[in-house]
């Protein structure tokens, strides 16, 4: 599928979702990425980084086509689906952006199998972690084979966004 097929998908099918505390399955829609990676945020953190940068999906959208403000700090987001998932951040040859296989959810963590588009031949095995009443959502990509295997943690941040895409 076509990144802009997926960002349309997207928009049909997750604007609502992205809003929605996290249930039985996996979230989907647009996450805020959350800028200090060194600690795990807390919701309060997520919200006071949503009320300061008060991102959107026209905004997410911008930043996904490379037309972001020049006079705006950076902001980075996640684009997640049931079968894709996108970084507005990701350099060429990287294992963020690909197609995704979802698991089953259980306590607010999904599996998922991920073949990047730059790695056709490779499948990394992931989670995202969405407990429900969080604002925090977190993307685990496991043993990722750039220099040995790593496990890359990342935190994302849940908005609502009440603009039109």
């Amino acid at each position: 599928m076509g990144l802009k097929r997926f960002s349309g998908a997207v928009l049909v099918m997750g604007l609502a979702a992205a809003v929605l505390p996290a249930g039985a399955a996996a979230p989907n829609g647009v996450f805020l990425w959350y800028p200090d990676q060194a600690r795990a945020p807390s919701s309060a953190d997520c919200d006071a980084l949503v009320k300061r940068v008060r991102p959107s999906r026209d905004k997410a959208d911008a930043w996904l086509w490379g037309r972001a403000p020049f006079d705006s700090e950076p902001e980075y987001y996640l684009f997640l689906g049931r079968d894709r998932i996108e970084t507005t951040y990701a350099a060429e040859g990287d294992y963020d952006t690909g197609t995704i296989r979802l698991d089953e959810t259980r306590g607010g963590e999904t599996a998922f199998d991920l073949v990047p588009d730059d790695h056709p031949t490779i499948t990394i095995k992931g989670s995202i972690v969405a407990p429900v009443g969080s604002s925090v959502v977190k993307i685990i990509l496991r043993n990722i084979p750039s220099n040995g295997t790593s496990e890359r943690v990342t935190y994302f941040c849940r908005f609502a966004d009440d603009t039109q895409a």
